[in-house]
């Protein structure tokens, strides 16, 4: 079918609708193909703003019957923007007695369904309140709530609307809906609501028209990707900062903006102008609240941060980078409340509950892109992420958006060791025992980071907040217990240990596995001289694997670990005898016990080959009497080590005639060469360890 004869049907099944005065249902052919051509027009590009106007206007009036408003309000589905005009409409035909209640309801989950695409939504917010008249109606309630949560501002929130709100709640017993609405009040006037919100909660709002929503975002996808230059001369400034924002997104089109990343553009807002600002304007700003949209950079933002006026649209603040300076600079409880629900409400949604589907993934993965983007800048996690993340882990096959998760999982906050191993550790564990090596080595590779990341960032605030001044020094306040962050660290030290030593078991000591754990080992070893945790925790026996592998790295890093723990031990000891820290955490003993253990093995098989027969029972190499071979202690010494062999052959050839190479046996008498050549071949660590570590050992042994 042509445009022309297209755009001609469906001009004429509107006239039908707006010109009848009484339609006649039963047997009317006529009514039938009107019907079925608007909503074939509307699924397949949209009705334009003018149609969506003369439509509602019918719709709402109820005119033709409860059965045909219906049909007509799901079919108002927009071409681009949904027109200001038409919520107007819907609001003061819902404020006569000529809709009915099922329609009434239907219009407000339209404006529901199409409340990203509202153009002019500061028209919106002005009549939003005329809603509130209505939130006494058990049927409407739920809308109205949703609606109102979204519109409401600070000068919204006023006692005789929270008193009405807790009469209902006591009239229908709590609700989600009511305490999602009571909990947007309390976000900006705590002392007008006394009722408690709980921190963990299921979503307030959840979508209840979540096929009509999805047809909506197909439209504009499709309409988008046919015609994006008319789309954006066409639409107001609002569409013109939705198709500017979108632009940066690594290289993706802005026709597919909304197909790969659901996260909304401020409406009014653009990180991106570059506009002067005038004298009229800086009047205003210094005066009244003035849009976010007229603020030009940070500067102007910073000058007076007080009289800026949010945007309504506070998931777009994943998209722009003046909004998340501005976050992070003046950390208003409710601005970071308002923003922690719609993240909650967007990621229960996404990944909890609705079905993941392939034509999912880019939507789900930019959203998580670009939180994650976020939460490096404002460097902390965010608690309701979190709690999204322990509740997907349990449900998750180990292979959607796995980069992603991993990143999340290395910017978890700080939580008891209990809480940490039933939400992240547990899910982790069993993923890891199944999985392929590669998964495996993510796996540790991200509770590294995570690691990494308590001690740099979350132990030090988390002193910082518990210190008597107390002052505000996350972006996200959370209500976590009080914990001992350093017990916290070592049960987490602990439990990745058992898991390195579990994987290397079952992968056959794989070089790439073994690589990730020495990664791990070589972290805790440097955790006091670089992180300041007070503690020295060894690793267990697995570690001996490294000393076995074929390839030179793995006992040349062994000895370099070594030599760390020794240094940290050194420091720790010589601090708290100054008594410079504290450190209950710290056995002197038995930790000085096992390191000079770990020494003596290593020497005793590199340098003095006693692998086997030095009749220490705590050995990390000792095996019953008899069960090895007195000959295999010159096995694992340094020139006959498996990893050290062609080591051994070439230093042979270049410091022996080609005609007399003999046994590398022969380099006994000349290890101390060849520790030098091997330092030659930026191997450094066994030479440094030798010599540096094991000879003063044994000078200070013998004094």
């Amino acid at each position: 079918m042509s445009s022309a004869v297209e755009d001609k049907n469906i001009k004429d099944a509107i006239e039908y609708f707006v010109k009848e005065e009484k339609i006649k249902k039963k047997g009317n052919v006529q009514l039938s193909l009107a019907l079925k051509t608007i909503d074939d027009v509307s699924r397949s590009k949209g009705l334009s703003a003018e149609d969506i106007i003369s439509l509602i206007g019918v719709a709402a009036s109820g005119c033709h019957g409860n059965d045909i408003s219906c049909k007509l309000i799901k079919c108002l589905i927009p071409a681009s923007v949904f027109p200001v005009r038409a919520v107007e409409l819907a609001i003061s035909y819902m404020c006569t007695s000529l809709p009915s209640n099922k329609v009434q309801a239907m219009l407000l989950r339209l404006l529901i369904a199409v409340f990203d695409y509202i153009e002019k939504k500061n028209v919106f917010q002005k009549l939003g309140y005329l809603l509130f008249y209505f939130i006494e109606n058990t049927m409407l309630t739920p809308y109205v709530c949703h609606l109102l949560s979204l519109l409401t501002q600070r000068e919204d929130v006023r006692l005789f609307r929270v008193r009405r709100l807790l009469e209902l709640q006591t009239k229908l017993g709590s609700q989600p809906y009511i305490i999602g609405l009571l909990s947007t009040y309390k976000l900006y006037f705590p002392n007008l609501v006394s009722i408690v919100i709980p921190s963990t909660r299921k979503q307030f709002f959840p979508t209840r028209d979540r096929q009509w929503c999805s047809l909506i975002r197909e439209v504009q996808d499709r309409n988008q990707a046919a015609d994006t230059a008319h789309m954006q001369s066409s639409l107001e400034l609002s569409e013109k900062l939705r198709a500017t924002e979108s632009s940066i997104m690594h290289g993706v089109p802005p026709a597919k903006r909304r197909k790969v990343d659901p996260i909304p553009v401020i409406h009014c807002s653009s990180s991106k102008l570059t506009v002067k600002l005038s004298s009229r304007l800086a009047a205003m700003l210094e005066e009244r609240p003035i849009p976010f949209v007229q603020i030009p950079d940070i500067g102007t933002l910073l000058r007076n941060p007080v009289n800026v006026e949010l945007p309504s649209q506070i998931g777009a603040a994943l998209r722009s980078p003046l909004f998340q300076c501005f976050m992070s600079y003046c950390a208003d409880l409710p601005m970071t409340c308002r923003f922690s629900y719609w993240l909650q409400d967007t990621l229960c949604q996404e990944l909890l509950d609705s079905t993941i589907t392939p034509a999912c993934f880019p939507r789900i993965e930019s959203i998580l892109e670009k939180l994650i983007e976020f939460s490096e800048f404002i460097q902390e996690g965010i608690p309701v992420v979190d709690q999204v993340l322990f509740l997907y882990l349990h449900v998750w096959n180990g292979l959607d958006f796995r980069p992603q998760v991993f990143r999340l999982v290395t910017r978890c906050r700080l939580y008891p060791f209990s809480v940490l191993n039933e939400n992240i550790l547990e899910p982790l564990r069993k993923l890891f025992v199944r999985t392929s090596v590669f998964i495996k080595c993510q796996v540790i590779m991200s509770l590294t980071q995570l690691l990494r990341n308590y001690a740099t960032v979350e132990i030090p605030r988390y002193h910082q907040k518990s210190s008597e001044a107390k002052p505000r020094v996350c972006v996200f306040e959370d209500t976590a217990e009080v914990l001992d962050p350093l017990s916290t660290v070592q049960e987490l030290i602990h439990f990745l240990d058992r898991l390195c030593t579990v994987g290397l078991t079952l992968e056959n000591n794989h070089s790439l596995l073994l690589h990730f754990t020495l990664n791990f080992t070589e972290w805790v070893s440097e955790s006091y001289a670089r992180y300041g945790l007070p503690f020295v925790y060894l690793p267990s026996r697995h570690i001996t694997k490294a000393f076995l592998s074929d390839n030179a790295l793995g006992p040349a890093r062994l000895c370099g670990v070594t030599q760390s723990y020794k240094r940290n031990c050194q420091l720790l000891r010589e601090d708290i005898s100054s008594n410079k820290i504290e450190s209950p955490h710290f056995n002197q003993k038995d930790t000085v016990h096992s390191l000079n253990i770990l020494i003596l093995d290593l020497c005793d098989t590199l340098w003095r080959k006693k692998a086997f027969t030095h009749g220490r029972i705590d050995s990390y190499f000792y095996f019953e009497p008899g069960h090895v071979d007195i000959e295999a202690n010159d096995g694992l010494s340094l020139y006959l080590h498996q990893a050290f062999l062609p080591f051994s052959v070439l230093f042979l050839k270049e410091t022996q005639p080609q005609e007399n190479i003999g046994h590398p046996r022969g380099i006994k008498e000349y290890r101390v060469l060849f520790a030098e050549f091997l330092q030659r071949e930026h191997i450094d660590e066994i030479r440094n360890f030798i010599l540096n570590t094991f000879m003063r050992y044994r000078k200070s042994i013998s004094d």
